[in-house]
């Protein structure tokens, strides 16, 4: 079917490329094939963006080689159907991936830490496993990627999208997994609710470090409700000194 006009306007949406012509789903847009030229363009733009936010003063940068997006579509077989050296083996599937990620840090500095976030399984038939993620790590751990950032699914809608409840700490295990089979450093992430939850994590080995996203959005004081929760002395020292201030003076009259 042809794209819909964007809303309000005559103007049709960007051409969507990856790297075969298979779409999302039923009735979404079909992505053009990128040719081996524009991949190398593509690459190129990954190490651009690395400088810009080099010059923009991050700490560290995280390549999202995960949920459906470019990278994950070219690693995953259930989007990439080539024939050429990007497509067919696990060895090509992962050239594109490992390609960005030398390019990338190659423009960002040694000192300064390169996470990647990865779908370690995609959770559809046919699509990427655990040992396929795990051979991944290891050769993005010789391209100087630091960390994996531990998610999964993605290759057929939102990456969430389930039809049974999902346990607190559901993915930590596909960290653990990660972390042994690739000896690399690993952030877990998904449903971690509390802070004594993600010290587990943390102390049974399951990784390294962890993620924190929709509890923000239910708890915008998550860092200081960990805090309190694990026990630390001043927990109001986890806050900007803009807030810490007014807690530690109130902790310090607050008669309970």
């Amino acid at each position: 079917a042809r794209p819909l006009a964007l809303a309000g306007t005559s103007e049709e949406p960007w051409q969507t490329v990856g790297p075969s012509a298979i779409p999302e789903r039923e009735g979404h847009p079909v992505p053009r094939e990128l040719t081996e030229a524009e991949i190398a363009a593509v690459v190129a733009d990954f190490a651009a963006a690395a400088k810009r936010a080099l010059r923009a003063g991050f700490e560290f940068i995280e390549i999202h080689g995960a949920h459906g997006y470019l990278v994950h579509s070219f690693f995953s077989p259930v989007s990439n159907r080539r024939t050429d050296r990007f497509g067919g083996s696990l060895e090509n599937r992962m050239r594109f991936p490992l390609m960005v990620a030398e390019a990338v840090r190659s423009a960002w500095p040694e000192d300064r830490p390169l996470f990647y976030r990865a779908s370690v399984v995609d959770g559809v038939e046919g699509g990427t496993t655990v040992e396929d993620t795990v051979a991944l790590a290891r050769a993005l751990k010789g391209c100087g990627v630091d960390v994996i950032d531990c998610s999964s699914g993605g290759m057929s809608g939102p990456a969430t999208l389930s039809t049974s409840r999902l346990a607190p700490g559901f993915q930590a295990p596909l960290a653990a997994a990660v972390r042994q089979g690739a000896d690399v450093a690993t952030m877990a992430v998904g449903a971690i609710l509390d802070g004594p939850q993600a010290e587990a994590i943390i102390r049974d080995g399951k990784a390294d470090l962890i993620a924190i996203g929709r509890e923000f959005l239910a708890d915008g004081g998550f860092v200081y409700r960990a805090a309190e929760a694990l026990g630390l002395e001043k927990p109001w020292s986890v806050l900007p000194p803009q807030y810490a201030f007014y807690l530690e003076r109130r902790a310090a009259v607050l008669d309970r």
